[in-house]
């Protein structure tokens, strides 16, 4: 009796121990089954942040040591470039990553979870030429705001509507000069023509013809006809001779347009938005133009191994050489030297009454004392010219010049517009500001759309030079990026979604 209980109970228990064996080992492999698609889960996490920082990691050194950029250069080289080729070195990272193994308690190794990485894909992309060179600008005001130089350029004493008008005044000065000329010419031809009527009617009627009323019909030309005689054929010399007297010293490299970014169909991504964490507004024309200052060279500061040498006077002109760059920039700022001396010069008592001098000395000798407010002005213009060239050779020699003159800071005399070319010489008040600053203040009459293109064309043409690399292009350069992984695990698949870049 007591031995069949005793087998009774030794069978219960069995039971009861198979039974819970059972539950334990079926709640042991939910568990293992659960940490295995947990650690899956993880690992698909893991790898793809590991994958994006070391793809941003590959952001192209010259880019950054030169102009302080942090931009992927999506080519890595090749012939091509864009979301794909990126897209591919995404994908190596994250294979790299899953292939880690484990060594197990008895002997022998496996992977840890055995994923398989099917698909990776950059959805979106935000590259340099995007929206107008948006993530060039917001780097650029980035970099740019950290730096108390920053704030420099706005020492200057006028505006860009300021600078605008100046440039407009300039154009209209040159009319005017161009109007008071062909007035005193028509005048002088009219006054001379009527005095010699007037002369050989006094002959026919046997009356004496003074030495005077010869001389004033005569084509011999005053002293002031003469001053602007001389300036006339000054001013149909290139503008470079005019402030140099010669352009041998003057660099000629030169790039073929057709190559630079923004003379030729780019690359474009989907426009996407950087994360902005670090809430930076977006750049401002006066800060990108700081450091355009800061990163190209200009005449008084050349690149040393740029393919350019002027770069400055490229993102103003964009031309194809340094000589037709810097010829064009000297125009621009003719105009407006000419627009403030003309204003300054008008005003000036003592300057005004030598050159009313001059014109009334010519008026006598036409006898005609009503020439002189024609011959004054235009000579006033001419002077106004003279001076505006020596202002340009002033900046380019290194010298500073005011915006607006003062008697102290005039630089020319009214006799050396007989001998213009003698007249220009290295002269310096001392006063204003340098050629440097001037071209900021052109800077500021530029598009920013013109202006982001052309210093990225500069990028692009140092870059290639420097590195060797003639195929770099920046527009194949990314700086933000969206992805979407897929990886496998014993038949299931796990996704990724996320962003990655330098903000």
């Amino acid at each position: 009796m007591l031995t069949d209980i005793r087998k009774e109970t030794d069978g219960s228990i069995t039971i009861y121990l198979a039974m819970s064996l059972a539950a334990l080992l079926s709640l042991y492999l939910v568990l293992m089954r659960g940490a295995g698609l947990g650690a899956a889960r993880m690992q698909m996490d893991s790898v793809s942040h590991i994958a994006q920082n070391a793809a941003l990691a590959e952001f192209h050194g010259e880019l950054h040591s030169r102009y302080d950029l942090f931009m992927v250069d999506t080519s890595y080289g090749g012939p091509g470039g864009g979301n794909e080729v990126f897209g591919q070195h995404l994908l190596g990272y994250m294979e790299k990553n899953c292939v880690r193994k484990t060594a197990l308690p008895l002997g022998g190794v496996r992977d840890w979870t055995s994923m398989q990485i099917s698909d990776v894909n950059v959805t979106e992309g935000r590259y340099a030429c995007d929206n107008a060179g948006r993530a060039v600008r917001e780097q650029v005001y980035a970099y740019m705001s950290a730096d108390p130089a920053g704030a420099v350029i706005s020492s200057l004493l006028v505006t860009a509507d300021q600078w605008r008008g100046l440039e407009i005044s300039g154009r209209e000065w040159k009319e005017e000069t161009q109007k008071s000329r062909e007035e005193l010419r028509d005048a002088l031809r009219k006054e001379r023509d009527e005095q010699k009527e007037e002369n050989r009617q006094k002959e026919e009627d046997g009356e004496n013809v003074t030495e005077e009323e010869r001389e004033a019909a005569s084509g011999d030309p005053s002293e002031a006809e003469d001053m602007v005689g001389q300036m006339e054929s000054f001013q149909l010399l290139p503008i470079l001779w005019q402030v140099f007297g010669s352009t041998d010293q003057i660099s000629n490299q030169s790039v073929p347009l057709d190559s630079v970014l923004s003379h030729r169909g780019v690359h474009l991504g989907t426009g996407m938005r950087a994360d902005n964490s670090h809430a930076y507004p977006e750049a401002d024309e006066v800060l990108f133009d700081r450091y355009i200052y800061e990163k190209t060279g200009d005449y008084t500061r050349p690149s040393e191994d740029g393919q350019l040498r002027f770069q400055t006077e490229y993102i103003l002109c964009g031309k194809d050489s340094d000589r037709r760059n810097l010829e064009d920039t000297a125009l621009r700022l003719l105009l407006i030297r000419e627009a403030s001396n003309c204003v300054y010069l008008f005003t000036d008592e003592s300057r005004m009454a030598q050159v009313h001098f001059v014109a009334a000395a010519a008026s006598l000798l036409l006898l005609n004392p009503e020439l002189e407010d024609v011959i004054a002005k235009a000579l006033a213009l001419t002077w106004s010219y003279l001076e505006s060239v020596q202002d340009l050779r002033t900046l380019l020699t290194g010298g500073k010049v005011p915006v607006q003159k003062t008697d102290g800071s005039w630089q020319t005399q009214l006799y050396e517009l007989l001998t213009p070319l003698s007249a220009i010489r290295d002269r310096d008040s001392g006063e204003g500001f340098t050629y440097s600053e001037y071209l900021q203040g052109l800077l500021l009459l530029e598009g920013s759309t013109v202006k982001t293109q052309r210093t990225m064309d500069i990028m692009e043409m140092d870059i290639r030079k420097i590195t060797g690399r003639s195929g770099f292009r920046m527009d194949l350069c990314l700086d933000e990026f969206r992805m979407h992984a897929e990886g496998k695990v014993c038949g299931k698949t796990f996704t990724f979604d996320g962003t990655g870049g330098y903000n």
